[in-house]
């Protein structure tokens, strides 16, 4: 019985150190595939093994931290940087490339690619050049783009170019040769060695045109004053002129004036004032008025010969003048029928030829809208006193000496001249100091019989 207990725990005894073996070999590991970090846990003992029972396929171009052989420990830290595909292109060959993140130029030499002068780089369309760092990212696709041979005439002379551009203008900008929208290529822009045609380039110069429109700014490589005009549409029509004249070398400094002209004969009318006449129309009651003719204004026609430069008149010339229409005078008519009529009022029964709306305003001697002066003295001569009222001077010519009947004032005698009221028909009401009464309103006043003889002043 004793010697079985004690196989038992020999037995117990074996398999706890295989459990305490087992755990010290079963050990976490840290990944770093491309940046992405992961936890295993493994009994491999090298890296090359961790990485396999991982899934983790490898390339001979691929970066692995520690290296391959290397054994591998509790807590270890394995790096993995995977080689990139680099596509490139020549036009004479192409190829794949694995590498790790390197110098362009570097990529192209482990390529077995030659670079030469002139040649260009372009990077997934982009130029690059062969000191630039390959960006860690996919797709990459280099190319290299091979210099030809230019040979461009110009007014100066044959230029040579060695250039990988595509294009002629693009050769010319990348030999650091400043070019402008205005420039003249043969056979185009767009021209290459290619094409079997002359190359060639004529430089632009800039023009600047003073016109009525202001100054214009264009490149061109005309060689007169009207071939450069011309490339920018802006040659002289009809009667224009340009300083310098159009046959002229385009001066030095490339200013140009171009003088628009323009001349039209115009036909002006001038008018004719008409006059004004008055009628009386004996059959019409006082204060009523009738426009018997209405007036029409007379024309005076004239020829003229009008000159314009740059959008201003120089000249005026009269060819003929004469009179295309006569004027007709308005014919005004105003009753001259008086008609009496009554109103009874606290001073009686008064006899009146025309009642009237009036605004009334009223003065003193010392109220006359002057600060500090008093006149009492009247356009009539008399002192200025309760009785006797103003009117304008056009209203006192024929008024001077009747009387009107003023409700809430009374009788009064116009006997003053006063400015008026604009717009208005208007009295004033005179008084004396003592007894003066402030007046601002429209009244009825009753202009007294009889009728004066002159009744324009009523027409307005």
């Amino acid at each position: 019985m004793r010697i079985v207990q004690l196989r038992i725990l020999a037995a117990l005894c074996v398999l706890g150190g295989l459990a305490l073996l087992g755990a010290a070999l079963y050990r976490p590991v840290s990944l770093s595939v491309d940046g992405r970090r992961v936890q295993v846990f493994t009994w491999e003992r090298s890296v090359a093994a961790v990485l396999r029972r991982a899934g983790i396929g490898l390339r001979p171009q691929d970066a692995v931290w520690p290296p391959r052989d290397a054994p591998v420990y509790r807590g270890a830290r394995l790096v993995v940087r995977r080689a990139l595909p680099l596509r490139w292109q020549t036009p004479q060959e192409s190829g794949l490339l694995w590498l790790q993140p390197a110098l362009v130029g570097n990529a192209l030499r482990e390529a077995g690619v030659r670079l030469f002068p002139g040649d260009t780089l372009w990077l997934n369309g982009a130029p690059v050049s062969a000191d630039a760092p390959l960006p860690a990212a996919i797709p990459l696709t280099l190319q290299v783009r091979r210099a030809a041979r230019w040979l461009v005439q110009t007014p100066d002379g044959t230029v040579r170019l060695r250039s990988a551009q595509p294009f002629l203008a693009a050769a010319l900008w990348e030999s650091d040769r400043p070019l402008f929208s205005g420039d003249a290529f043969g056979p185009g822009w767009d021209a290459s060695p290619q094409d079997g045609a002359a190359l060639s380039w004529s430089p632009s110069r800039l023009l600047s045109v003073e016109s009525m429109y202001g100054v214009t700014r264009a490149r061109v490589t005309g060689q007169t004053v009207g071939e450069a005009l011309a490339q920018i549409g802006l040659f002289p029509q009809g009667l224009d002129y340009t300083a310098p004249p159009l046959d002229a070398p385009l001066p030095a400094d490339g200013r140009v004036r171009l003088v628009r002209v323009r001349e039209a004969v115009l036909v002006e009318q001038q008018p004719i004032p008409f006059g004004l006449e008055y009628r009386p129309l004996p059959d019409v009651e006082i204060g009523e008025v009738r426009v018997l003719q209405s007036g029409q204004y007379g024309v005076e026609a004239r020829r003229v010969r009008v000159r314009w430069e740059d959008g201003e008149e120089v000249s005026r010339t009269l060819e003929a003048a004469y009179r295309a229409q006569e004027p007709q005078p308005r014919v005004v008519g105003y009753g001259t029928l008086a008609v009496p009529r009554t109103v009874n009022t606290p001073d009686g029964v008064l006899t009146y030829w025309r009642a009237a709306q009036v605004y009334a305003t009223s003065y003193s001697p010392c109220r006359l809208g002057l600060p500090n002066y008093c006149n009492d003295i009247t356009a009539s001569g008399q002192r200025l006193r309760k009785g006797l009222v103003a009117v304008t001077r056009r209203q006192y010519a024929a008024l001077a000496g009747s009387q009107v009947y003023v409700p809430g004032y009374g009788l009064g005698v116009v006997a003053d001249i006063g400015a008026g009221v604009p717009g208005k028909e208007w009295i004033d009401l005179g008084y004396g100091e003592a007894d003066f009464v402030s007046w601002h309103q429209t009244v009825t006043v009753y202009y007294l019989w009889p009728p004066p003889e002159d009744l324009t002043w009523l027409i307005p």
